[in-house]
């Protein structure tokens, strides 16, 4: 049996947990069928990638700081961005590059006000 320490409980059951829902969804629906399939795969990703940035700060580090929980949000909000305008087939390289300042943008502001 798996044993985790109550710290990394609850980021490893929250990134399991999302990642099956998202695997589920993928096989048994087609989101061309309905809008709704697209928003909770988004969402459940949103899930995933916090939780799992979560456990790896706390893995590498010992503990999540505000400015690390912050750091973590900003980068799955980013790379859900991306994962959006892609599967939208509308990111041109003008729009990557205006994304990408957006983001250095936010990452830097983020790691100066904490």
């Amino acid at each position: 049996m798996l044993k985790l320490k109550p710290k990394y409980r609850l980021p490893f059951w929250g990134s399991t947990a999302s990642f099956a829902g998202l695997a589920v969804l993928m096989i048994s629906t087609n989101p061309i069928d309905k809008v709704i399939y697209a928003v909770v795969f988004f969402v459940l990703a949103l899930v995933f990638m916090v939780s799992l940035g979560h456990l790896l700060v706390r893995i590498q580090i010992g503990e999540v700081s505000t400015k690390n929980r912050y750091r973590v949000v900003a980068v799955s909000l980013i790379i859900l961005t991306l994962l959006m305008f892609r599967s939208a087939q509308s990111l041109n390289w003008v729009d990557a590059v205006i994304l990408l300042l957006i983001s250095f943008g936010l990452v830097f502001y983020i790691s100066r006000r904490s």
